[in-house]
């Protein structure tokens, strides 16, 4: 884990080692002085609709995100919003008793910017989550998600622009092996989010995106990872669940007004990695 040492900011590194970090698959808690490490904050599953948004002011420099594909950082450029999530309720309806994973943190959402970076290099990795485990070719990241506060009435007012116990996500492409079909749902699977009024059966598809809990730097203002162990892998999900649009953000690019489209969602699994090549 020499990697984690190399990051340009202490306040980094020392964040990181208050959290569980991921070791050849198995957990290790790191201890201090005074016992053990505070347990991370747990990480919802995340239902993200496509939408486009205005008002956000978005940084045009000086931005640097900081991942384990990325110890050393890298400066994307930050497009327009592309995706907004809500965490949502899974349910897997299995035939002897239901199996719900409840929202633990209903006021984080994320709001996904598109990015462009300099090309990075390929990864093989394995990740595994409630749906199996499986080994994905690692692309180029696609997108920055910021935590974020979510109204469907009028603009957030927080005294923070942005939810706490919830990190920053850079997502990069995936893909499966040609012909596989690794993960899969062990039974018909139900959604639902401050949108559904009731659950919502939906089809699990093929993981787009792979997203790495991040470090994002302003400057010299450093914002880092909240449990640098949990990842997101996203699945294509459908048909489309129900909508409400307008809906209005707040996160550290300011208030956005977003317009929610009725496409193809993606539902993101809280995920363990390891890195194979």
């Amino acid at each position: 884990m020499s990697w984690l040492f190399r990051f340009p900011a202490v306040k980094v590194a020392l964040a990181l080692c208050l959290a569980m970090l991921s070791i050849g698959g198995t957990l290790f808690a790191i201890e201090g002085t005074s016992g053990a490490a505070p347990s991370p904050a747990s990480v919802d599953h995340q239902l993200c609709y496509t939408a486009t948004a205005t008002g956000f002011k978005i940084p045009t420099t000086g931005v640097r995100l900081i991942n384990q594909f990325a110890p050393n950082g890298f400066v994307p450029r930050i497009g327009p919003l592309v995706k907004n999530c809500n965490p949502v309720q899974k349910t897997i309806n299995l035939p002897a008793a239901p199996r719900v994973y409840k929202i633990t943190n209903p006021d984080a959402h994320l709001a996904c910017f598109r990015i462009t970076a300099p090309t990075q290099p390929t990864r093989i990795v394995r990740v595994t989550n409630q749906f199996g485990r499986g080994t994905l070719t690692v692309g180029q990241p696609q997108i920055l998600c910021l935590p974020t506060w979510k109204s469907l009435t009028a603009a957030p007012r927080e005294p923070v622009p942005q939810p706490p116990d919830l990190s920053h996500f850079t997502c990069y492409s995936v893909s499966e092996p040609a012909g596989t079909n690794q993960y899969k749902a062990p039974g018909p699977v139900l959604l639902k989010d401050e949108f559904s009024p009731q659950p919502v059966r939906v089809s699990i598809g093929l993981p787009q995106l792979l997203c790495l809990p991040t470090t994002k730097m302003i400057g010299k203002t450093t914002y880092p990872m909240v449990n640098a162990t949990v990842h997101l892998l996203c699945f294509q999900v459908t048909p489309p669940t129900p909508i409400r649009t307008p809906v209005f953000d707040l996160n550290q690019f300011g208030h956005g007004t977003v317009q929610i489209t009725k496409t193809t969602n993606l539902l993101c699994l809280p995920s363990s990695k390891t890195v194979l090549k």
